[in-house]
């Protein structure tokens, strides 16, 4: 009997000290700090950034008429009375735009800066 209760003692001991050894979950990142009515990463699969997004690449080929195609394409979001979308788009070529494609609350899509950057 006292053997067992030796040994039950000894199993808790062994638990508690294998428990306290094991490695505790990662505490999560934090998310990424927004500054509010700063830009954010805009999603890219999003439906209105996709079509602002076609917004600002007809932009492009309307005032620099070319056969190049979008290489890659950053986009960063804000959110004012409507949106702003900010583009980095790069074609292949090597040009590369920084365009502002405003979305307003009824849905009306407009270029408010474009800026070739080489």
């Amino acid at each position: 009997m006292k053997s067992s209760a030796g040994l039950l003692v000894g199993a808790a001991m062994l638990s508690v000290t294998l428990g306290a050894c094991a490695s505790q979950p990662a505490e999560p990142a934090a998310p990424p700090m927004v500054i509010a009515g700063g830009y954010g990463k805009a999603d890219s699969a999003d439906a209105g950034t996709k079509e602002a997004q076609a917004f600002a690449v007809a932009e492009i080929y309307k005032r620099n008429p070319t056969r190049a195609l979008v290489e890659k394409a950053d986009a960063q979001v804000q959110v004012v009375a409507g949106l702003n979308y900010e583009f980095d788009i790069t074609m292949t070529g090597g040009s590369r735009y920084k365009i502002v494609v405003y979305r307003t609350l009824p849905n009306a899509l407009s270029v408010t800066s474009y800026e070739k950057l080489n």
